[in-house]
């Protein structure tokens, strides 16, 4: 393995040392080192939304931009790494917040269903699932996932 230090100042060991005992530190792949990030998609796209993630904006199927919480922009980024998989509550507030779920613990429902006043313009075909007992899927199909996600 390799280590390569990029930085303005020229650092010493001990700074180095520092960096990585308090995980200061970014990892690039060899892809993302060599530049190739620009050539990636930096959109995703379902059911007519267009999520960019440069801008961090979602538009509607009519054109029109949607508001999003930075939560509720994480939780929807989520959904869109796995599409037609189900996440559950404990997976998701992991990821979201850092935290384990209890079971009396409603913040994921509750920015689930702040996100779903948002996104589902019909409610016979509901973009996010609800799973009785385990957490939530989401249904639409995904193209143009950022970064290599997907």
């Amino acid at each position: 393995m390799r280590i390569l230090v990029l930085t303005g100042d020229s650092p010493d060991l001990a700074t180095i040392k520092s960096a990585l005992r308090l995980g200061e530190i970014e990892i690039l792949t060899t892809e993302a080192a060599a530049g190739s990030s620009a050539a990636r998609a930096s959109r995703w796209r379902f059911e007519g939304w267009t999520l960019d993630v440069v801008r961090r904006q979602c538009v509607g199927p009519a054109g029109r931009p949607v508001d999003l919480t930075s939560s509720e922009y994480d939780l929807l980024t989520a959904f869109l790494r796995q599409p037609g998989r189900t996440l559950s509550r404990n997976a998701l507030l992991r990821d979201l917040r850092g935290r384990s779920w209890t079971y009396f613990d409603r913040s994921i429902d509750t920015l689930v269903a702040r996100l779903r006043k948002k996104i589902d313009l019909d409610p016979a075909r509901p973009l996010i699932r609800s799973v009785r007992g385990v957490g939530y899927v989401f249904c639409a199909s995904v193209s143009g996932a950022p970064d290599g996600d997907q």
